[in-house]
């Protein structure tokens, strides 16, 4: 038995469908699992003990290129429709639903087929009233494949064990828990000010050991930011860790603080609590499900889900607010 599952992009939604895919294979034990994802996300399975193999796309080249390049791209696609089609599957779920990844589900010889969401001549599931996990989980219900479990799950290898083993003893982390501040997402409008993230990071260095993170494109942001406000008391790994040993350090975190971010799923899938600033997003649909959780929604703001929306709502929240749910986590 062959099945196919497509979710490409972005790092949060493929880590969302982590616990889907492990009730497909637990469902199917002796089935063969292909994931049709982004070389990014794929990393996310690496370890991950319930897809057999991956057919990867370029979707970065392809959104990079599509105007400039057109051909590359229409090669690329080709290329990934050709290695679909080698195949008879026979499930296929597009648990992604948009038209960058449902034309791999229409060309893809399988019995039958499901999407999220809304198309033509395929069985699907579209309820934006539900969490993106629950959504989910309600078109493999389609399919009679029992969701009793949808955690999300991130597992890492040796490396990155031993790598953070290092790491932590080298920071003498042991003395305090450790406190992962990731301040950006990919949204302007999900970011609560840096220098705020860094006022946290200063005024709760007492108490924990505090440690920010974020691509190779914002540790001299975030450097520049440490110095400006003077504070020497927090270490800045942005650039620095692997996709896989960033999730290895949030499982051995006591908190995290972030926005509504591919971190802050992490944090999620590791069991990690969280902190989480939410501004023009709805946390009803995307955000943390754990019970020592804390959801902090900036008042009088809408859910607006604009990138770059004028109003900034986050930057109207008070840091003594977040500062005191940093205290008060136990």
């Amino acid at each position: 038995m062959k099945i196919l599952v497509i979710k490409q992009s972005s790092l949060g939604d493929v880590l969302h469908a982590s616990g889907h895919i492990r009730s497909i294979k637990q469902h199917f034990p002796h089935c063969e699992l292909y994931l049709l994802t982004a070389p990014a996300p794929a990393e996310i399975y690496r370890h991950s003990p319930w897809v057999d193999e991956m057919i990867l796309i370029d979707r970065d080249g392809c959104k990079k290129n599509w105007s400039t390049r057109p051909l590359w791209v229409a090669g690329e696609i080709r290329r990934v429709m050709t290695q679909v089609r080698r195949h008879h599957f026979d499930l296929a779920f597009d648990l992604q639903g948009l038209a960058k990844s449902v034309w791999f589900l229409y060309v893809a010889r399988a019995t039958e087929k499901f999407v999220k969401g809304r198309w033509p001549c395929i069985a699907g599931f579209k309820n934006k009233k539900l969490h993106a996990i629950g959504e989910i989980g309600e078109v493999l219900q389609m399919a009679d494949i029992p969701v009793r479990d949808a955690c999300m799950e991130l597992p890492t290898g040796p490396g990155e064990v031993e790598f953070v083993d290092e790491l932590l003893l080298g920071i003498r982390a042991g003395e305090k828990p450790v406190l992962i501040i990731s301040p950006f997402s990919r949204w302007s409008s999900k970011d609560w000010p840096l220098e705020k993230f860094i006022e946290v990071g200063a005024r709760v260095h007492d108490t924990h050991q505090v440690i920010f993170t974020g691509t190779p494109e914002r540790q001299h942001e975030i450097n520049r930011a440490l110095d400006r406000a003077g504070v020497r008391t927090c270490l800045n790994l942005a650039g620095k860790l692997t996709l896989l040993q960033f999730a290895e350090l949030v499982g051995r975190a006591a908190l995290m603080l972030t926005g509504d971010s591919f971190p802050m799923h992490v944090a999620g899938a590791k069991k990690t609590p969280v902190i989480a600033l939410f501004g023009p997003t709805d946390e009803r649909r995307v955000g943390p499900l754990g019970e020592r959780d804390c959801i902090i929604r900036v008042d009088g703001c809408t859910v607006c889900d604009k990138r770059n929306c004028p109003r900034y709502c986050l930057a109207r929240l008070d840091t003594d607010r977040v500062i005191q749910a940093v205290r008060n986590h136990r």
